[in-house]
């Protein structure tokens, strides 16, 4: 079993929530402030951010439909769940739509309210509301705030490196295609992990300049760095979709093939150790491709392509699967140099940030 921050910080929320409001809003049972404070804490700084804003909104629409409601016609099961459709089909016009839930527990609070005082009742409920919501908002920020920097280049290094063995495996004819079909599965859902952890990071809150600047450097390479790793799964795809052409290709076109390819990971794999302060930051020049390699390799390819467009025993699509391997091979390259290059300015200008880079790298060992 693991406890994590996030839920560490939530226990601590309910508890902040739960004695403030039985502290400033006496005789109330403070049930109000525990799930607000449980339904507001959010993987972000900037997320619990905009929650917190939206979630104060709706609280307040919540009350008020609350108090019309049981003055226009009172409060009884019907008109609890007419006040509720009101409640829902506000907040939707007013695109609130992903905090409805806690307007909705407000207004029902409300209006299940034995005071005589509807004001007064509506009022206490959402000042438990809020009290719940900013202690939850203040507890994410101030409290182990989310970092997912680590989990990101975790995510990032294993998700490669399996991909460059499924890719060494496939060149080899080393895997079944059945087996090789879950793990390009698995590997798309990795990405999707992937680009959510960028998307966190990106939203992330950072109020010093110094600090903005540098996170702001480091998300130009972590884009790239998705970019790079969805060539990379694009050509294991390729490779696999295609395999019967692969399969087909005269062996010395086959040869070339796995030792480009063969070439770029290797590459790949000096640029993300480059990045951790591995290796030198002028190094890894090798896998730009010269141009007299770059016309023979095109030339052979597009051949290849004819000769499987002219044959008769050959599958309709076969010549389309020769360019579909040359391009997801080319857009690799592609990445890869932009990737490379990105890093090399990085590492030389900004060395002030490599002690930072070097830590994720060693936490990833």
């Amino acid at each position: 079993m693991k406890i994590g921050a996030r839920v560490l910080k939530t226990g601590l929320a309910i508890s902040l929530a739960t004695y403030l409001s039985i502290l400033l809003i006496p005789d109330n049972s403070a049930a109000l402030a525990a799930i607000a404070a449980v339904t507001t804490t959010m993987p972000s700084v900037r997320k619990s951010f905009d929650m917190f804003t939206r979630r104060l909104v709706s609280n307040i629409i919540g009350g008020l439909v609350a108090v019309f409601m049981l003055f226009a016609i009172g409060s009884n099961p019907v008109a609890i769940g007419i006040a509720a459709v009101v409640t829902i089909a506000v907040l939707n016009a007013l695109n609130l739509s992903d905090v409805l839930t806690l307007a909705v527990i407000t207004l029902v609070a409300v209006m299940l309210t034995t005071s005589d005082n509807y004001y007064l009742a509506a009022l206490y409920r959402v000042l438990e509301t809020t009290i719940g919501v900013i202690v939850s908002f203040i507890i994410n920020w101030l409290v182990y705030p989310p970092q997912h920097d680590k989990p990101f280049y975790s995510t990032l290094v294993n998700l490669t490196n399996e991909v460059l063995i499924f890719i060494r495996a496939t060149l080899r004819k080393n895997v079944t295609f059945s087996i090789l079909h879950r793990d390009i599965q698995w590997a798309r859902k990795e990405y999707s992990t992937l680009t959510t952890l960028f998307d966190l990071m990106n939203n992330e809150v950072t109020f010093s300049k110094t600090e903005r600047m540098g996170k702001a450097r480091r998300l130009v390479i972590y884009r790239q760095m998705i970019k790079t790793t969805k060539s990379v799964i694009d050509l294991l795809d390729a490779l696999h979709s295609n395999d019967h052409v692969f399969q087909s290709f005269p062996v010395d076109l086959r040869i070339m093939l796995r030792e480009h390819i063969e070439t770029l990971m290797v590459g790949h794999e000096q640029i993300l150790l480059k990045f951790s302060g591995r290796v030198s930051a002028s190094e890894v020049n090798f896998i730009h491709s010269q141009k007299d390699f770059k016309l023979e390799f095109m030339k052979r390819f597009f051949d290849q392509a004819w000769d499987e467009l002219e044959a008769d025993t050959s599958y309709e699509n076969d010549s389309n699967g020769v360019i579909h391997i040359l391009s997801a091979t080319y857009n690799y390259e592609e990445s890869l140099v932009k990737l490379n290059s990105i890093i090399r300015i990085y590492k030389e200008r900004y060395i002030e940030y490599h002690d930072e880079d070097e830590q994720l790298g060693n936490e990833h060992l």
